[in-house]
């Protein structure tokens, strides 16, 4: 799914932070909504507002005005529930799910026989609050209120949502990235960094000016709010939606501290090419683009059916927790592509580093990950090879980079195996 799916998912992640942080010592039992409605009307005194109204306090707190008035469209969750069924068939058909789905299996990302599309449809059906919708023909801003009405949560989320809704109206969203370029990859992921964290940087903002009641000219440090835990999701599903949002509002606190409003107005247009240039705002400042990335080997009579650039986020994501702080942050590019083969997967993944220290760094770090959930084969090829069947994976410092290997199949791992490790 493209940014319609993220966009709409804004609502989870805000909701799960404010509870999170704001509403844990409240006795269990309630309806969620009705207590966090309870809770915001309680700290920022809350009522009911025009939608004009509230574009004109987000307006105030993020520093760029609205060039033109956006209006709010109220769903119930029936409504919300076909909506997102349109939008799943629309923005993410069930061909390109399954390459997603294929393509993070064999990266030892996702479990095999998970069912990417349905887990990605729960996990939006039981969070939204609201989005703003910025395809053709769309625009348009969404609450989700069975009342019909801007409650207090809906004014919260509704100040990140109508950022977007700016935004557009600057920059054309929809457009900024080729549809060729998929959700799991690092350059839709730094994008929408700079587009969620700016929204999260401007909401935090028009809580903290409902808080402490700052003028609308008074400048006000933001709320830092902590990530939501999201322990029934996948890690690489946790950390694709919430990372743009958290490591997104970092990035664009760097840049507005640094540059003012006008560089965050500049920095949707011109964004970070990658999530390292994120994680790392000196390294947006100075320029220091991805290194391209030779992927020479194909697999004879395969189907490609993915392709892309996982990056430092996604990176650190497949090292897991327990890797070395440092271990993905000598990164230099990368490029994967994973093959159709007589119905199985076979998937080559390559990564350069900034020096040989950073690639064995990555390359220690990548081993201990593979053998803290699978069986060592020894060393083959110049490869260590571990096993989790039907799958197999091989891992090898070679020609300045990092090349992984992974297949249920097992001739197309031997083929790719001998082709890339030599005779």
């Amino acid at each position: 799914m493209r940014r319609a799916e993220l966009k709409a998912a804004a609502g989870a992640v805000v909701c799960a932070a404010l509870v999170a942080t704001g509403a844990a010592a409240q006795e269990p039992g309630g309806d969620a909504a009705d207590l966090l409605n309870a809770l915001l009307s309680g700290l920022m005194g809350v009522t009911d507002m025009t939608a004009a109204e509230l574009q004109g306090e987000v307006a105030a707190a993020g520093g760029i005005p609205f060039r033109s008035e956006v209006g709010v469209e109220y769903m119930s969750r029936s409504e919300l529930s076909r909506y997102l069924k349109e939008v799943l068939d629309s923005e993410y058909p069930r061909e390109r799910a399954e390459a997603d789905q294929r393509t993070l299996v064999a990266l030892d990302l996702l479990s095999p026989g998970s069912d990417l599309r349905a887990l990605r449809s729960r996990i939006l059906e039981d969070n939204i609050v609201g989005f703003y919708d910025e395809r053709p023909g769309r625009k348009r801003l969404y609450a989700v209120s069975e009342q019909r009405r801007l409650t207090p949560t809906n004014q919260l989320i509704l100040s990140h949502e109508l950022r977007h809704a700016l935004q557009d109206q600057y920059a054309n969203l929809h457009d900024l990235l080729p549809e060729s370029v998929g959700d799991f990859d690092d350059r839709r992921i730094a994008l929408l960094s700079v587009l969620e964290g700016d929204a999260t940087l401007v909401m935090e903002r028009f809580m903290v000016r409902r808080l402490t009641g700052a003028d609308k000219d008074e400048d006000t440090a933001p709320l830092s709010m902590p990530p939501p835990p999201m322990p029934d999701v996948p890690p690489v599903l946790r950390d694709q939606l919430l990372l743009p949002y958290f490591a997104g509002r970092d990035f664009a606190q760097a840049v507005q501290k640094k540059g003012g409003w006008d560089a965050i107005k500049q920095a949707w247009g011109h964004p970070p090419e990658s999530t390292e240039q994120v994680l790392h705002p000196e390294k947006y400042e100075a320029g220091e683009a991805p290194r391209p990335v030779d992927l020479s080997y194909a697999p004879p009579g395969a189907r490609m059916v993915n392709e892309g650039v996982l990056g430092e986020v996604l990176i650190k994501t497949f090292l897991g927790d327990g890797a070395p702080e440092a271990a993905p942050s000598g990164w230099g590019g990368d490029r994967y592509r994973a093959w159709d083969v007589s119905g199985k997967t076979l998937l080559v993944w390559r990564s350069v580093w900034d020096g040989p220290g950073d690639a064995r760094e990555f390359l220690a770090a990548a081993e201990a990950r593979l053998a803290s959930g699978h069986a060592a084969e020894g060393s083959r090829r110049g490869f260590r090879v571990f096993a989790a069947p039907p799958w197999r994976y091989a891992v090898a410092e070679r020609a300045g980079g990092v090349d992984f290997i992974s297949s249920d199949d097992g001739p197309a791992f031997e083929a790719a195996l001998a082709a890339l490790g030599g005779s």
